[in-house]
Parts: structure tokens; sequence; C-alpha cells
């Protein structure tokens, strides 16, 4: 029997306590063994508000710090370039031949999912879990992706505080982040803090 992959995926501009507390009950409810929190490159649909995605790596290593079932990944980093969350299946599929991949996204990206390059693909090869970020009823967008979806489409059911990495860049608040980010962010002097 496999182990269970958990794949999230984001700008993290910056990592935010939302992001930090999805990301250990993505782990818990879902049984993973390992979750690979990935920031992107040059993501698709997003704007970098003057952050390098190393800074934004280097947020995520402080935030996770000390979760020995997180690895931080500079995959996309790496890899240059716009970010697609289909390269990075492939790439996990391929080194996890024998496990099971959840990939988790954020209720906000629901109803576009299937304009995201190679969709099918994605479903076709990752069990998609959908986080909640707001209030609004999304079982019409996750009927029609569990339609077409070969390994099943899940809602992860988590609780919902409201953060946003928009909320923090327009009123930048310590407590709004995970321990060490902040000083991080006035150290380097990003997000005008």
């Amino acid at each position: 029997m496999g182990r269970r992959i958990g794949i999230f995926g984001g700008t993290f501009n910056p990592i935010h306590r939302a992001h930090f507390d999805v990301a250990l009950e993505f782990i818990d409810k879902f049984s993973l063994d390992l979750l690979y929190v990935i920031p992107n490159n040059v993501p698709p649909m997003k704007e970098s508000h003057g952050v390098s995605g190393e800074e934004r790596l280097e947020m995520l290593e402080i935030a996770f710090s000390g979760q020995n079932k997180i690895v931080v990944s500079d995959t996309e980093i790496k890899r240059g370039g716009m970010s697609y969350t289909r390269d990075t299946v492939a790439e996990l599929k391929e080194k996890h031949k024998d496990d099971e991949l959840f990939l988790l996204i954020g209720d906000d990206w629901i109803d576009n999912f299937d304009k995201w390059r190679d969709y099918k693909f994605i479903l076709d090869n990752a069990h998609l879990v959908i986080a909640y970020r707001g209030e609004r009823d999304i079982s019409h967008s996750v009927g029609r992706l569990k339609d077409v979806s070969e390994n099943g489409v899940y809602l992860l059911e988590n609780r919902r505080n409201g953060i946003s990495s928009t909320n923090f860049r327009n009123e930048p608040k310590k407590e709004l982040l995970p321990d060490g980010v902040y000083d991080y962010i006035q150290k380097r002097g990003l997000y005008g803090v």
C-alpha cells in the first residue's frame, strides 16, 4: 500500500495563519504521510507585489520549521517561467509512482478549475481536495468536477478565519502570520513594513 502525499501550492504572498492552519488540517483529516507546500514561481493569474519566489520560499520555511510531515519545495521556482499545477502533479506522480496524490485548492479557484492548464490530467492523477475560504455555496461546482474526476473530489470541511494575503498586504499585522514570518518581512523590508 502506497503513502498518501499532499500537494498544497499557491502564491503564499505572504504565508498567513489561514494557510498554516489549513495545511495542518489537510494532513490530519486526510491522514497524509507527507505534504509538499510549493510556492509558485510566476503564478498565471496573480501579481508578485515585488516579492521574489525565493523570499516567499524562505517565509514558508520559517513558518513550517519543526513540522516533520511538511516539505517546503522549490520545484516550481527552480523550474522557472509560469507555474502550472499540471506540471507539478506530473513531476510528483513520477517521483511517487506507488503513492496516492491529494491536491488542495481553495474554493476561490473551483469555478475556474476547468480553465487550468490540462485540468483533466490533474483530476486523473490526483484526488482534488477543496478548502473553504468563504461562506458561499460551492456544491454545484463540486458536483461538476466530480462528474469528470477519476479520483474523487472532496471538501476539507476546514475552519474559516477570513484571513488572506490581501488582508495582510493592506494592513500588515504580525498576528495574521505564523511565528517568525513577520520578523523576516520586517528585516527584508517587504510589503512596506
